[in-house]
């Protein structure tokens, strides 16, 4: 039985929504403090360097400047959670074209970029490697000789199996085998990264930084600087302009800390795009080589995927190179399959966190192979797809654990019917003429932090009530722009029966909130989610014992709504949290005074799945694809505000889009230069290039999770460039595997066609 509810599944505006569209809303760039100070980075011409001699001395006498530092005082180690990272604040060794080489602080932004000029350094320029199968062989340079935990360049060797792989492919009547790229993009979001820090008289650091994590980065922080942990404080300002992965944690805050304390004074970082775009965290470039075996029913009987990732500079993404093996258990049904990963070091920026991390790639991948493998057995591809899907009850390979809910089969129905399915062709490319229209469609499922049992996921909230009846919730985690802070007080007001009104949120700031770990993986509202539930929950039931006592009716008679405890079947009389706190016996004792508090263990991985279908036109003369209509059908388990999930999906869409046809970070191939580090190259869709979008919400509540939800935040663009490289595919016949699919990707592919 669905359980009933009136403020979860409601979609209510979003707290702090008011701020933003007047303009009043404060982001971490819009800070000022007393005698603040402005910091810039000098960064390395050259994409791999030993710095033999540094001289900072006319950069130090220029007016205006107050503090320069280098590796002499900044070769401090910060060492992320995920552990092998292994970046310094600044280092005497450059790894990539843009690595940090010196930091100014100034009285102004100009002063600080004029001092760069005035920095003498004097480089071994050495040899590097771009390209992450270089990188691999024994003769390559090596990024990281200091390190003698890394195999030259291979950070990470993954292998992971279950069945007999080599037996699953001889029982196969036919075994497909490709070989898929995708690129390296950044995540755009509209904020530019910006923090300040500040010290005080007692050796305390305080820290602002758009991020989505706070509690991490003060750890990280403390052990960096060898402090105690509460000598640092660490806020994430209320409004945050997009993550997507991208802020999550980054060693530029050793830098900007070391310049306030050198010089007395706040100091605040602000990156340019251009910064913006070559020296944070990109999504990694990737090569997928897939062999697949299937029955001539369409079977799946053995799946293999050989998967190199380029971890940059620095392996802020590193477990991707392991991670990516759970999207081949996840999705279908497949006795033996085998995966084998590498982490490979390339002087190039680093990479990082990207929404979707590691899924998105590698469903690129999968999903353009099943559908090649459809048409080629003569299925139809939703068809093929539901065949060899997990359904509930079926165990999981990678956790042993069964699927307790499944809306992928309504997804695929709902979806091919709102695309019109029935319009595509049966035999891709059959139809002529210069415009072609094509049809595609890909599946998704997603990795969680809970997936494995041996990882703990776990949220924490405090909620306290004000003598006036509201309420005030505390939590650790961030808001990035997504709506945390409006789905946190939805389900606390639908737990405590209260009002949504009257429900404030205080979140990350680790003097003040309770720990929380990271805004990221699709997981704050069943972790933290979770916490928020049990914690009102617990409120609740104290505020209907005070109300027992004063109205003389047992607790279990009483029930509260809209801020009104009331007795069972008469709701219109009762009294009110603000009554109940301020009546006499309970003022004068004390017992007004309510706080509780919540610690949530997950207790279960629940899979979200999902499809996106497109419907394309390809011009096979410019090789120029248009993208007429997107629709996604996601199993959300349930939606808490159904406009934020709608909004997420949409934004997915325009996301993935881009993925799959204009998005790509270049680099000079000989020299790692960026060649496209701004809005003007870098070519992000708008408002006008998309789609009609139509997005359709499946909502199989799940009994094992927080009101029966999953997540949407990385799901929305897992499936979006498989499902247009897809209709690319039905509309052309042309086997593209290289993203992006530009107009001379297409066109290539499009003449060894005619060649076959």
């Amino acid at each position: 039985m669905v359980e009933e509810l009136t403020i979860v599944g409601r979609s209510v505006a979003m707290k702090g929504s008011g701020e933003k569209v007047t303009g009043t809303a404060e982001y971490t760039v819009d800070m000022k403090l007393p005698g603040m100070l402005y910091a810039k980075i000098l960064r390395s011409p050259h994409a791999h360097a030993n710095i033999r001699g540094i001289d900072t001395s006319r950069a130090e006498a220029l007016p205006g400047v107050r503090a320069v530092i280098t590796h002499e005082e900044a070769k401090i180690l910060y060492k992320v959670t995920h552990g092998s990272a292994r970046e310094y604040g600044i280092d005497d060794r450059v790894r990539y074209h843009g690595d940090k080489v010196a930091a100014v602080a100034a009285v102004s932004e100009e002063v600080a970029e004029e001092a760069l000029g005035f920095i003498d350094v004097d480089y071994e320029v050495l040899p590097a490697v771009f390209d992450m199968e270089e990188a691999m062989r024994a003769d390559a340079p090596v990024v990281h000789p200091e390190r003698d935990d890394v195999d030259g360049n291979i950070l990470e060797h993954s292998v992971q199996e279950w069945g007999d792989v080599e037996k699953g492919f001889k029982e196969a009547d036919h075994v497909f085998e490709n070989r898929f790229t995708t690129q390296r993009v950044c995540h755009s979001a509209l904020e530019p990264h910006a923090m300040v820090a500040s010290w005080d008289g007692d050796g305390n650091l305080t820290m602002w930084s758009s991020e989505q994590t706070a509690f991490m980065i003060r750890d990280s922080l403390a052990e960096a600087f060898q402090m105690p942990r509460s000598k640092i404080r660490f806020i994430v300002p209320p409004h945050v302009g997009g993550g997507f992965g991208g802020k999550y944690e980054s060693a530029e805050k050793i830098v900007v800390a070391l310049l306030a304390r050198k010089a007395g004074r706040p100091v605040m970082l602000r990156l340019s795009r251009e910064e913006v775009f070559h020296t944070t965290r990109t999504r990694s470039p990737c090569i997928f080589e897939t062999k697949t075996g299937v029955k001539e029913d369409g079977t799946l009987v053995a799946r293999e995927v050989r998967a190199i990732v380029d971890v940059g500079a620095y392996a802020w993404g590193a477990i991707m190179a392991s991670r990516a093996a759970s999207y081949m258990t996840l999705l279908y049904r497949c006795p033996n399959i085998r995966y084998v990963g590498y982490g490979v070091y390339t002087n190039t920026p680093p990479s990082g966190a990207m929404r979707g991390f590691t899924s998105t790639p590698i469903h690129y991948a999968m999903e353009s192979e099943l559908e090649e493998i459809a048409y080629a057995i003569g299925m139809d591809p939703t068809e093929f797809r539901l065949k060899n899907a997990l359904n509930v009850g079926d165990i999981i390979p990678i956790n042993s654990k069964p699927v307790t809910s499944s809306g992928l089969r309504e997804a695929v129905i709902k979806g091919r019917e709102a695309i019109g399915w029935e319009r595509r062709q049966r035999v891709p490319g059959s139809e002529g003429g210069v415009k072609r229209r094509g049809i595609g469609m890909a599946c998704y499922s997603h990795y969680a932090p809970m997936l494995k049992s041996t990882e703990r996921s776990v949220g924490n909230a405090v909620l306290k009530i004000n003598v006036d009846g509201s309420f005030h919730l505390l939590l650790g985690v961030p808001d990035i722009g997504q709506g945390l802070r409006t789905i946190m007080a939805q389900i606390a007001a639908e737990a405590l029966g209260g009002r949504l009104d009257e429900i404030s949120v205080t979140l990350a700031d680790t003097s003040v909130t309770p720990w929380g770990t990271t805004t990221a993986a699709s997981r704050s509202t069943q972790e933290t989610g979770g916490a928020v539930k049990m914690a009102a929950g617990r409120m609740k039931g104290r505020l209907l014992e005070l109300a027992s006592d004063i109205m003389g009716i047992p607790v279990e008679r009483l029930d509260a709504k809209d801020g009104v405890v009331f007795a069972k079947g008469v709701p219109e009389q009762g009294l009110t949290f603000k009554d109940i706190l301020n009546h006499p016996d309970v003022f004068q004792s004390g017992e007004n005074v309510i706080v509780t508090k919540a610690t949530y263990n997950v207790p279960t991985f629940i899979p979200p799945y999902g499809t996106a279908f497109a419907d394309v036109e390809v011009d096979t003369e410019t090789g120029q694809v248009r993208v007429l209509k997107m629709v996604a059908a996601s199993d959300v388990g349930r939606a808490i505000n159904p406009q934020s999930v709608e909004g997420q999906l949409e934004g997915g869409m325009q996301m993935g889009i881009g993925y799959a046809l204009t998005e790509v970070l270049r680099l000079h191939p000989e020299t790692g230069a960026p060649l496209n580090n701004s809005f003007m190259d870098y070519k992000v869709l708008r408002a006008g290039d998309m789609p009609e979008m139509e997005v359709i919400i499946v909502e199989p509540v799940d009994p094992n999770s927080v009101y029966g939800t999953k997540g949407i935040g990385e799901m929305s663009v897992i499936p979006m460039a498989p499902a247009v490289r897809n209709a690319i595919y039905n509309a052309t016949g042309a086997r593209v595997h290289d993203l992006p699919i530009t107009p001379e990707v297409l066109l290539k592919a499009l003449r060894e066609k005619e060649k076959c």
